[in-house]
């Protein structure tokens, strides 16, 4: 097996980026089992458990990324039309055209139902969740315009949640009105922290924007995961190294980075709305930070957040509802426009076209491993 080469995203000609994952990809369908998910067993999130609680259904999360392989047999029903920003005509997002299974993976941490391979399939964390795909990356680079209205077309389309593994060093104005957009709307978002943290450690974008749900990397001893980006941007912690999910050939890949972590927070927001259909999207946020698992002496961890999420005691832990405001933000986000959110941004575009010669790509890179022979866990 080859040695991996370290992967990150990136902003050509603004600031570098923001994360990525690492892949080894494993033969397909041939005995996937749970015992692969290390997540889900008895000694972390428990979710035999959690699904007596629930299972996310009647949730819907978009997945803005590369494009969903929804003929996977572990997401077959799972992935409803959705679209795409990267010039496709009639595009619903619902192949993974990426090479590497990005999206697709994000997808099967979410909603895997684990019914391929006579039902030893991989499960997601929220098996009743339905995944909206957004394609805003097509072979390894997105714009900030596609991103953008990526996130506006998934509000707009009243997804619950809406997970982001792409992003930026740079603060794009185009991409922070879209998310408060998005916040305005109802929506949770949340985004992964970054895998630079051992490249100076910059704040990511959306991941660092007010209001949204910022996700660092952990390992299966609970450790952080040293590549993850940190600060007092981070809101949660989640499983990130050695993750095992769906790949774009029917098969399976393990993989390492915040792009794995992010999904079980969105996941978990899915279980928690579900079984609470009432509640705001700030108070499932406000949930899901008051059961994590708390690190340290002070309430914020810069490496950890809030906390390492607990989905099962966020399903047992009756939830407050005296506030209905994201606990995130410590003011409503900026008015958005009242129109359709993909319209507002035409003008927006054109007064920036000179700006945006120069940076509009987001470069995202993984590291890569050979094809393993079995599905073997990696040694850690």
């Amino acid at each position: 097996m080859t040695s991996p080469t370290h992967g990150f995203a990136r902003l050509i000609g603004a600031a570098c980026v923001v994360f990525g994952l690492s892949v080894v990809a494993a033969t397909p369908a041939q005995g996937a089992t749970r015992s692969e998910e290390w997540p889900l067993d008895s000694a972390h999130f428990r979710a035999d458990d959690v699904w007596q609680h629930s299972q996310g259904n009647s949730i819907t999360v978009a997945v803005l990324d590369t494009g969903v392989d929804a003929r996977h047999p572990d997401l077959a029903g799972q992935v409803i039309a959705g679209t795409g920003f990267v010039g496709i005509t009639g595009d619903t997002g619902q192949t993974d055209l990426s090479g590497d299974s990005h999206g697709t993976s994000i997808a099967g941490i979410i909603s895997g139902t684990g019914k391929a391979d006579n039902g030893s399939g991989m499960m997601g964390l929220a098996p009743g969740s339905r995944i909206m795909p957004v394609r805003v990356s097509l072979n390894g680079t997105a714009e900030p315009v596609a991103l953008a209205k990526g996130i506006i077309y998934a509000a707009d389309q009243q997804a619950n949640v809406i997970n982001i593994s792409i992003g930026t060093t740079t603060p794009d104005p185009i991409i922070r009105s879209a998310v408060n957009y998005a916040l305005g709307k109802g929506s949770i978002i949340v985004a992964a922290a970054g895998n630079s943290g051992d490249q100076g450690n910059p704040p990511t974008y959306p991941a660092s924007f007010p209001g949204v749900v910022s996700v660092t990397a952990v390992d299966t001893s609970g450790r952080f995961w040293p590549r993850s980006e940190s600060g007092p941007q981070t809101t949660l912690a989640a499983p990130g190294v050695d993750i095992f999910s769906a790949n774009d050939h029917g098969g399976y890949l393990y993989g390492d980075g915040t792009s794995y972590a992010a999904p079980y927070v969105a996941a978990t927001a899915a279980l928690i709305w579900s079984q609470h259909r009432q509640l705001t999207a700030g108070q499932v946020i406000a949930q899901l930070i008051a059961t994590a698992n708390h690190k340290g002496d002070q309430p914020h961890d810069n490496e950890y957040g809030y906390g390492l999420i607990n989905p099962l005691r966020a399903l047992t832990t009756p939830p407050t509802q005296q506030t209905r405001s994201n606990p995130l933000l410590t003011a409503p986000p900026p008015a958005g426009p009242t129109s359709s959110g993909l319209e507002w941004l035409v003008p927006t575009i054109v007064g920036s076209i000179a700006v945006l010669v120069a940076i509009t790509t987001l470069t995202i890179r993984r590291r890569r491993r050979a094809h393993a022979t079995s599905k073997k866990r990696p040694a850690r």
